[in-house]
């Protein structure tokens, strides 16, 4: 078998796994345009306003759209601003594990073993990325083109394989991008450390948008240049320069993170810090706490955790300052005064940033599951999880210790980051509900114990495919709350969203019922888990 056909075989899951979530996504945007828009010009011209309207308030995530009263407008806003998202978390994930996760594993010696190159086997993992990546974007063209043909309308091929085509080079370019940055950390760090760099990235293009002096310095994203291109749109262009750069920039990182990876030990960072020699020494620990199964457990992530918390809370703080910048157009709206008229200014920002942060917070906390199941899954593979289970511990007792854990840390960072929008709003002026806040912030614990919870019964039955799959599932559980309205699905379908079940706290308070949902979901996946770890051999 070629370099090319082992690394699309390593790779065939998350191909398919994504291929099947961006025709679906993009096939439910389209059939819902259609649901909702309306028939006639004049119909579709009020939807595009409303949709002008709304789209306001989340600049931050996705830009402004282009024509929404077309469906390739619409399309390429609601379904192609989240694609680029997910196909970079996709992006970010799998040149991680393919450069470091794998070095864990032994396939990368195991691959150098037979003869291949480094720079082969770099070249073999891109390409196959690459062509991974515009099958699941034509996947997603091809279901915009029967979305259109049930709406009994056209739309040209020419701009489907357009737009395949500048989203594969916005995935190889992240994929690219991570392959380097995971030369130069752990490989347990690789996939975190990465993380934060596309997230920054993808902050310095969006954010952009709303503070002006950050225009100067988003040259550096690559969103910027996928935003570029609206070849969906009627009359609509393809940006060939900014998909070049794109591709450029896959090529030269992977050429320098070819280099990094030769110039490095397999299994160690390219660049180590300087450690004090010291005796070797076989006794164990003295330290007492050590022995605490939570505590040990939220040492051993305690740098991840601390990132993530000054992550989330830094965030916080920058949407809390947007706030009013994005209220007060709407506000100067007469048909959107009129509306908010009957409430006093600071109710409105408070109510909006009540929806706006939290829906953010949402989406962060459930990336915070996802890393977090993929060191589970990892650690069953690299023997870590065996290396436990012969202290002995009982595999029940492994899952506990890691769902108390993961409660505490995740608690640890809705505290703090309810800290920093409640001190945040006080600068602003802007009067929050302090019990609300911290209710709604304390409401994040169960909603990411969901996804763990989900995670944790993957990963007990499969983990190689464990972070793939609950990846689609968190993409489908949020699109649920996105179209499940308009295509009037019934109540017990939405309420197995844990977004939906989540709702807007901040402005109805904390729903006994949903949090009940939350917390049983929870229970019966984590309980699932312990029953399912038990009937697989470690590392199997």
């Amino acid at each position: 078998m070629t370099a090319i056909g082992l690394a699309l075989r390593l790779a065939r899951w998350g191909i398919l796994g994504f291929s099947v979530l961006a025709f679906v996504s993009t096939l439910i945007q389209a059939l819902g345009f259609y649901q909702v828009a309306g028939h006639n010009a004049a119909d579709r011209l009020a939807f595009a306003r409303s949709i002008d309207i709304l789209a306001s308030q989340f600049t931050v995530l996705l830009a402004p759209p282009v024509r929404p009263d077309t469906v390739g407008g619409y399309v390429q806003y609601r379904a192609y601003g989240g694609l680029a998202i997910l196909f970079a978390v996709w992006a970010m994930a799998s040149a991680a594990g393919a450069f470091r996760g794998d070095e864990e594993r032994g396939l990368v010696e195991a691959a150098l073993a037979t003869g291949t190159g480094r720079a082969r086997l770099v070249a073999s993992r891109v390409v196959a990325f690459a062509l991974g990546s515009f099958l699941a974007a034509m996947a997603a063209g091809a279901a915009l083109m029967v979305g259109v043909w049930s709406g009994g309308e056209t739309i040209a091929f020419r701009g489907v394989l357009e737009e395949a085509a500048v989203l594969a080079a916005l995935a190889v370019c992240c994929y690219a991008l991570t392959l380097l940055v995971v030369q130069f950390t752990s490989a347990r760090a690789a996939a975190a450390v990465a993380g934060i760099v596309l997230l920054a990235l993808f902050l310095d293009n969006s954010l952009s948008r709303t503070f002006s002096w950050l225009s100067t310095a988003r040259w550096a994203s690559p969103f910027r240049y996928y935003e570029l291109s609206q070849p969906l749109v009627p009359g609509g262009t393809f940006d060939g320069r900014a998909t070049l750069i794109l591709v450029g920039g896959a090529l030269v990182a992977s050429v320098v993170g070819a280099v990094a990876f030769g110039l490095r030990d397999v299994g160690s960072p390219l660049v180590r810090p300087l450690l004090r020699d010291r005796p070797p020494s076989y006794e164990s620990s003295r330290v007492t706490w050590w022995r605490i199964p939570v505590l040990r457990g939220l040492y051993e992530h305690r740098l991840g955790i601390a990132a993530w918390t000054a992550g989330v809370a830094a965030l916080a703080a920058v949407m809390v300052s947007m706030t009013k910048s994005i209220v007060q157009p709407l506000l100067d709206i007469p048909a959107l005064a009129r509306f908010f008229g009957s409430f006093v200014h600071g109710a409105v920002f408070a109510s909006f940033l009540g929806f706006f942060w939290f829906t953010t917070a949402q989406l962060l906390l459930t990336a915070f599951a996802i890393v977090q199941v993929a060191r589970w899954s990892a650690d069953d593979s690299e023997g870590r999880l065996g290396e436990a289970l012969s202290q002995p511990v009982s595999r029940a007792g492994v899952v506990i210790e890691r769902t108390a854990a993961l409660t505490v840390g995740v608690a640890i960072i809705a505290v703090v980051s309810a800290a920093a929008v409640g001190y945040a709003s006080r600068a602003q002026g802007i009067d929050l509900d302090t019990t609300r806040l911290v209710e709604a912030s304390m409401l994040l614990v169960p909603f990411t114990l969901v996804f763990a919870g989900v995670g944790a019964l993957l990963a007990a039955w499969n983990p190689r495919a464990a972070v793939g799959l609950l990846g689609g599932i968190a993409f489908g559980s949020y699109l649920a709350t996105q179209v499940g309205p308009f295509f009037r699905w019934p109540d017990w379908a939405l309420d197995l969203s844990p977004f939906k079940l989540f709702g807007n706290p901040m402005s109805d308070g904390v729903d006994g019922r949903n949090l009940a949902l939350m917390l049983l979901l929870a229970l019966v996946c984590f309980g699932a888990s312990i029953l399912a770890i038990q009937r697989r051999d470690v590392g199997a």
